[in-house]
C-alpha cells in the first residue's frame, strides 16, 4: 500500500465501490443529503453555543472542566474537526489557551482521558515549520466563531482566514491566504491527543492535488491494550507547485512518502492577497482506499458554503425533535447547547457503503444500518441514552446493534469501548443497563436472545486473563461473598453497588424473554447491594473479606468507592430506592438528603466532601430522591437550583466533565421536568420543568403517538413548585410518569407556583 501502484489500485477500487447498492443515503445514516429546512421553522442553531465546556468550571477540582470542543462537527459524526491548542488537552482545545496548533480531524467530547486529535491540518505562510511550537499561531476570541457544522478563527500569526465545516465522514478547510510567495499546508501525520505517541504511520503524495496515509496509535485512551489506526485521504482546490514530507527532525524536499512513527507531508503555494484554497479531508478505520471512498461520496465538489449550509440544515432538523416556547434567552441557549452535546456521542463509525472494522480487526459490513462507536457507557447509560431512545429511537436501535457487533466479534460487551477497542476505563457493566432500558421502552429491531447471551456471559464469568478486555474484574468476589471486599480489590463498594444495579437490570431482561429462573438468580443478586449497608452509620460501607466492616470509616473519605465516597454511593441503589428507606429510616433518609443538598460541593482528588458533587456521575439521580421520601417541592427546589446555578452560557457553562453528553443530557431531561432515575424502570421521575410550553416530536416508525407536549402554567424562576398536575385531561396525583405515557402521545399540564404545595401527590 506504500507505492503508487497499490494508489492505482484503490482508485480502481474506489470507482467499482462507488457505484455499490451499499452506499448510504437516509438521514439516519448522517451522509446529509437532505432538504433544506423549512423557512417557516426557527433556525434553533443560533441558540447553540460551541464554546460553553470548553473551559475551566473548577480549577482545582477533579475532573474540574467540560472538556468539549468549538469546532465543527454533524451529528453523531466519525469526523469532529476541531481546533487543538495543545498537546495536553482531552478534547484539543482550551478557552484561555493563546496559540493554535492547527485542526485535527477526530475529537472526544467532554470525556475525562486523553484520546483521538488525529490528521492535522495548518496552514501557515513564510518559513516553513515542522514542529507543533513553530508552526503554531496566536489566536484571539474576537476573531473566532462557532456554530452547529462551521468553525471560523483568524490565525494571527499569518493572517489567514481558517473555516472549517464537514459531513459525517469528511472535513472541509478553506483557507484565504494573504499575498505571498511562501504558503504552506501543513499535514501533521503523527500529532495526537493520546498519552502515547504514534508507532507507526505513513503518508504518500500522490498527485498535485492528492495526499493519503495513516497513524496508528498503541495503548488508546484509560486502558486500552491494542493499537488502533486512522486513514485519511486528502484532496486540495488548487493544484500544490511543490512539497515535500518529513521524518523526525529532517524535511525532505519533493520527497512524496515517509514511514516512521514522527512523520508528516506539506505543500507550497504562492498565494494572491485573500486567495482562498480548500482541501477536503476523508478519515476511514478501515483503510485508505475507504478514506478516499467517503471523501468522493460525502463531498464530490468544492462548494464550501453549500456543505455548510447542509450541516446548519442536518443539525437544525435535530433540535426540532424538541420545540421549547417561554424561558429566557439564557435558558433557551442553555438547552440547545446541551442538547447539541448530546447529539455528538456515540460516533458513526461505519463508512459510506457501511464497512467497518471489528473488535477482531475483520472487517464487516453493517447491512442496513449505521454501526456506531466510542461509548462512555459508565457515564451514558444514566440519561444519554435514555434520551436517544425517547427522541431517536432508531439510532438507539443502531447503537444497540452496534454493542451487540462488539459482543459478537470481541467476545464481551464493553464497558467504555473507544473505536473497535476494549478499554478498561471505569466499573460496571453498564452495556446491560442501555440495552434493557431500550428494550423496555420498546425499541426491539435488535437479537435480543443474542444480546442477553452476551449479558448474562458478563455477569456470570470473566473473560480470559490474555483478553485485552477484563470484564466485572470483581465478579469472583461477588459472586462467593455477595459484595466485593475491601481487602481484596480496590473501589469495592462501588463495584458491588453498580454490579447489583446491573444484575436488576438483567433481571427485567430474564423476565421480559420468559427465563424465569435467570430472573429469580439476578433479583437475588440485585440485593446485594444490602450487604454493604451498615445499620450503625447508616452507609454503605467497605467490608472485609471476614465479614467485619473497615476499621476507621469516614464517610468522606475516597477510599472503597470510585470518585466519589460513602455519601454519594449510598445512594446508589436505583432500582431499589424505597428498599434503601427501609434500610435507612424515612427521617434519616431525608435528613440526610438535607444535608447533602445543603450546599454544592466540587472537591479536589480525594478531598473528603459530604455534599452534592453534580461534576460527576454518581449521584445525578439523587436530586429526584425526595420524591420517594413524600417530599417532592424539595426535588422541585433542588433541581432548579442545580439548572440555574451550575450550568451557565459561558465557556465554564458545564460543571465537569460532559462525558459524552451525560451532564448535557441531565439538564435537557430536567430542563423538560422529568428524569430517567432508573434506567431499566420505564418511569421517569418528576421535577421542575422552565419552559412554558415543550413538545417531543416522536417517532412514529416506534412510537403510536407523533408528540407529546408539556405546558407548564404559570412558570417562572420564581415559580418552581408544583401545584397541580393532569395528563390529558385527567388529574395527575403522582411523581412520575411512564414511558408509555409519553411515546402515545398526549399533553401533560403543570400548574405552577411560587410556594410550595404539599397535597397534590400520591407517593
Amino acid at each position: 500500500m506504500k507505492g503508487r501502484i497499490a494508489t492505482i489500485i484503490f482508485i480502481s477500487l474506489l470507482l467499482i465501490v462507488s457505484s455499490s447498492s451499499y452506499i448510504e443515503k437516509s438521514i439516519r445514516e448522517l451522509s446529509f443529503k437532505t432538504e433544506t429546512t423549512c423557512s417557516s421553522e426557527e433556525d434553533l442553531t443560533k441558540y447553540v453555543n460551541p464554546f460553553i465546556g470548553t473551559g475551566i468550571y473548577s480549577k482545582w477540582g477533579a475532573m474540574g472542566r467540560g472538556n468539549c470542543y468549538p469546532g465543527a462537527v454533524v451529528p453523531f459524526g466519525m469526523v469532529q474537526l476541531s481546533p487543538d491548542t495543545g498537546n495536553d488537552n482531552f478534547a484539543g482545545y482550551h478557552y484561555e489557551d493563546k496559540y493554535i496548533l492547527g485542526f485535527s480531524h477526530t475529537h472526544l467530547s467532554g470525556c475525562g482521558c486523553p484520546g483521538l486529535g488525529n490528521v492535522l491540518v495548518m496552514p501557515i505562510v513564510g518559513e516553513l515549520r515542522i514542529t507543533e511550537d513553530g508552526y503554531k499561531s496566536k489566536f484571539s476570541h474576537d476573531e473566532e466563531i462557532a456554530s452547529p457544522g462551521y468553525y471560523m478563527v483568524m490565525l494571527k500569526s499569518y493572517d489567514i482566514k481558517a473555516e472549517l465545516t464537514v459531513t459525517c465522514r469528511v472535513g472541509f478547510h478553506r483557507y484565504t491566504f494573504p499575498s505571498s510567495d511562501d504558503a504552506h499546508i501543513i499535514i501533521d501525520v503523527t500529532h495526537t491527543l493520546e498519552d502515547d505517541e504514534p508507532v507507526d504511520a505513513f503518508v504518500e503524495i500522490v498527485d498535485n492535488q492528492t495526499i493519503v496515509g495513516y497513524v496508528t496509535i498503541p495503548n488508546p485512551f484509560c486502558g486500552g491494550k491494542t493499537p488502533y489506526t486512522t486513514y485519511f485521504a486528502a484532496k486540495f482546490s488548487k493544484p500544490f507547485s511543490s512539497y515535500g514530507t518529513w521524518n523526525g527532525e529532517k524535511i525532505y524536499h519533493g520527497c512524496s512518502s515517509q514511514s516512521g512513527n514522527d512523520i508528516g507531508a506539506y505543500i507550497n503555494y504562492s498565494t494572491s492577497e485573500e486567495e482562498v484554497i480548500e482541501a477536503k479531508v476523508g478519515i476511514s478505520y478501515v483503510s485508505m482506499e475507504q478514506a478516499l471512498l467517503n471523501l468522493e461520496e460525502e463531498i464530490p465538489g468544492w462548494d464550501f458554503d453549500e456543505v455548510r449550509e447542509e450541516a446548519r440544515n442536518v443539525w437544525n432538523e435535530m433540535l426540532h425533535k424538541i420545540e421549547v416556547e417561554g424561558g429566557s434567552e439564557k435558558e433557551k441557549i442553555k438547552f440547545y447547547t446541551a442538547l447539541y452535546h448530546c447529539l455528538l456521542m456515540p460516533h458513526v463509525f461505519s463508512d459510506v457503503n457501511g464497512l467497518y472494522i471489528g473488535m477482531d480487526d475483520n472487517i464487516y459490513r453493517a447491512e442496513n444500518y449505521t454501526h456506531y462507536a466510542t461509548f462512555s457507557l459508565w457515564d451514558t447509560f444514566r440519561s444519554e441514552h435514555p434520551l436517544l431512545t425517547l427522541i431517536l429511537p432508531e439510532i438507539q436501535n443502531d447503537m444497540i446493534k452496534s454493542l451487540i457487533d462488539q459482543y459478537e466479534h470481541g467476545g464481551w460487551f464493553p464497558k467504555w469501548p473507544m473505536l473497535n477497542r476494549y478499554t478498561n476505563c471505569m466499573i460496571g457493566d453498564h452495556a446491560t443497563a442501555v440495552i434493557v432500558d431500550s428494550y423496555l421502552k420498546g425499541i426491539r429491531n435488535f437479537n435480543a436472545s443474542k444480546a442477553y447471551e452476551g449479558m448474562r456471559k458478563s455477569a456470570m464469568e470473566l473473560p480470559p486473563e490474555n483478553h485485552d478486555y477484563e470484564g466485572r474484574v470483581g465478579l469472583p468476589y461477588y459472586l462467593r461473598y455477595g459484595y466485593v471486599p475491601y481487602d481484596n480489590l480496590s473501589q469495592s463498594v462501588s463495584r458491588t453497588l453498580e454490579y447489583a444495579y446491573d444484575d436488576w437490570c438483567l433481571a427485567q431482561m430474564a423476565k421480559a424473554l420468559g427465563r424465569k429462573e435467570d430472573y429469580n438468580l439476578f433479583m437475588e443478586r440485585a440485593n446485594h447491594y444490602r450487604n454493604l449497608f451498615d445499620p450503625v452509620t447508616k452507609f454503605m460501607r467497605p467490608r472485609y473479606s471476614d465479614g467485619t466492616w473497615k476499621k476507621f470509616f469516614i464517610p468522606g473519605s475516597w477510599k472503597g468507592f470510585t470518585e466519589g465516597n460513602a455519601w454519594t454511593y449510598t445512594w446508589f441503589v436505583p432500582h431499589d430506592v424505597y428498599g434503601l428507606i427501609n434500610l435507612m429510616g424515612k427521617d434519616t433518609f431525608i435528613k440526610r438528603l438535607d444535608h447533602f443538598f445543603k450546599r454544592f460541593a466540587y472537591p479536589a482528588w480525594y478531598m473528603p466532601f459530604s455534599h452534592y458533587w453534580h461534576g460527576n456521575e454518581p449521584d445525578e439521580h439523587v436530586p429526584y430522591f425526595y420524591n420517594y421520601a413524600g417530599e417532592p417541592w424539595k426535588t422541585q427546589y433542588i433541581v432548579r437550583k442545580i439548572m440555574d446555578e451550575l450550568y451557565d452560557i459561558t465557556a465554564s457553562g458545564i460543571p465537569g466533565n460532559d462525558d459524552c453528553g451525560q451532564l448535557s443530557s441531565w439538564y435537557v431531561f430536567s430542563a423538560m421536568g422529568f428524569y430517567p432515575v432508573c434506567p431499566g424502570n420505564t418511569s421517569y421521575q418528576i421535577g421542575s420543568p422552565i419552559f412554558s410550553k415543550i413538545v417531543i416530536h416522536l417517532d412514529s416508525q416506534y412510537y403510536d403517538g407523533d408528540e407529546f407536549i408539556i405546558i407548564a402554567r404559570n412558570v417562572s424562576e420564581e415559580n418552581k413548585y408544583i401545584q397541580s398536575m393532569t395528563l390529558n385531561g385527567i388529574p395527575l396525583n403522582r411523581t412520575w410518569i411512564d414511558h408509555s405515557e409519553i411515546v402515545n402521545g398526549g399533553t401533560l399540564i403543570f400548574e405552577m407556583g411560587d410556594n410550595p404545595k404539599y397535597s397534590w401527590m400520591d407517593i
